[in-house]
């Protein structure tokens, strides 16, 4: 169906947006999944490729983030309001000939994500647990196939943004749009000054997953082959914790199957772990709402943009590598608990200007006491905790001046 409508794109890019939001966080749990130690019965061979591999994935992870951030440009561009919310994981999609899922690494794993970022024309790559040898890479077949949706629905939203005339489309202001300076050059947010611009950003998209006939050895789609192809040639030993198919901490409310995290203290860590997210993803909605028109909002916003950022590595990412290592259910039973990414709420930002701070701050509050609450056992969430109150200090002087 052809998008000419103001209404039709922005319902587009929130599908696009939601799409982008999912296949990142499936992306950092199978990388998250990864053994790092020669105590987890690796080589050190295996453990040099294993890090190498999820070294890889994580920079693929961090350029969906920047796709994210160019849908959050394009909903700026056309006067809309950004998306960071979700559905459920595991979640039927429609999109690919499975659902959504959390998988740790393995052949499985890999194969997915060769779907997810299958470029128009080329064949199904071979299938799970195939024999690889001799598979020099992918060769372009023009044949139709059935799960080309992610490409089919950015070249919609590119006709949208043709379709509609230009003076009326794009009402949103310029300063509401993400500059590219980020500290993480991966992250390549594009802005979108008019329809050419916007179209650039949609390809730059585009190509960052499927790459181009003439230069996808950078591609996502590259990278993914080139690991799958060498996790064969290593007989695909077992390079992931024994973490489960879709963690959670409470059941799926559509009554998904998942795995639930019973360990109490494993649960509260998991938990922390999806405050942490849900707070990044609210910074991230406060950042794309403000567009600063006086220096104090343009110090808030900076202020938002350092501390999302900063949660990522001070937060999710250790809480997140705790929680691979926490037991599932009885600490004597191998299984592991691992981020389980549940939003167990909608992203919503307070209509009201003056109360977004406080709220966000008051978020951070409770995510700093819980993390000191555990810490009296676990040591490592005790300095997270630290850590946070030092970056919950920091975006309050950022808010002062606003």
């Amino acid at each position: 169906m052809a998008i000419d409508t103001r209404e039709e794109l922005i319902n587009a890019l929130h599908v696009a947006s939601e799409i982008e939001h999912s296949l990142l966080v499936q992306y950092l749990y199978a990388g998250l999944s990864i053994k790092r130690g020669l105590d987890e019965g690796l080589s050190t061979n295996q453990q040099r490729l294993l890090r190498d591999w999820q070294a890889r994935i994580y920079q693929i992870a961090r350029e969906e983030m920047g796709h994210l951030g160019i849908v959050c440009n394009l909903l700026a561009a056309i006067g809309a309001a950004p998306k960071f919310g979700r559905r459920f994981l595991p979640s039927p999609t429609g999109y690919f000939p499975f659902p959504f899922d959390l998988i740790p690494f393995s052949d499985e794993a890999l194969y997915r994500f060769l779907v997810f970022e299958l470029p128009r024309g080329f064949p199904p790559p071979p299938p799970l647990g195939a024999d690889l040898s001799g598979v020099a890479g992918p060769l372009v077949v023009p044949e139709p196939l059935e799960y080309e949706y992610v490409g089919e629905l950015y070249a919609q939203i590119a006709e949208g943004f043709q379709a509609i005339p230009e003076p009326d489309l794009f009402l949103g202001p310029q300063a509401a749009q993400s500059e590219n300076n980020w500290s993480d050059p991966s992250l390549d947010i594009r802005p979108v000054a008019g329809r050419n611009g916007a179209l650039a950003a949609i390809s730059n998209v585009i190509e960052d997953g499927e790459g181009t006939p003439q230069n996808s050895e950078r591609s996502h789609y590259a990278g993914f082959v080139a690991i799958r192809q060498r996790y064969f040639e290593e007989g695909r030993f077992d390079g992931a914790r024994r973490v489960p198919r879709n963690p959670a901490t409470r059941p799926s409310p559509d009554g998904a199957p998942v795995n639930l995290i019973v360990n109490t203290r494993s649960r509260e860590l998991v938990e922390l772990f999806n405050a942490s997210y849900a707070i990044m993803l609210l910074m991230l909605q406060h950042y794309f709402s403000i567009a600063p028109r006086t220096n104090g909002e343009k110090t808030l916003r900076s202020g938002l943009q350092q501390a999302s950022q900063r949660i990522m590595s001070v937060a999710l990412r250790p809480l997140a590598e705790e929680a691979t290592r926490a037991p599932l259910g009885d600490p004597a039973d191998p299984k592991r608990a691992g981020p389980s990414f549940e939003i167990y709420s909608d992203v919503s930002l307070s209509p009201y200007p003056e109360a977004r701070l406080p709220i966000l701050l008051e978020r951070l509050d409770g995510l700093v006491a819980g993390c000191l609450e555990l810490g009296r056992e676990q040591p490592r969430i005790a300095a997270i905790g630290e850590t946070l109150a030092i970056l919950r200090g920091d975006l309050a002087d950022s808010g002062r001046v606003a």
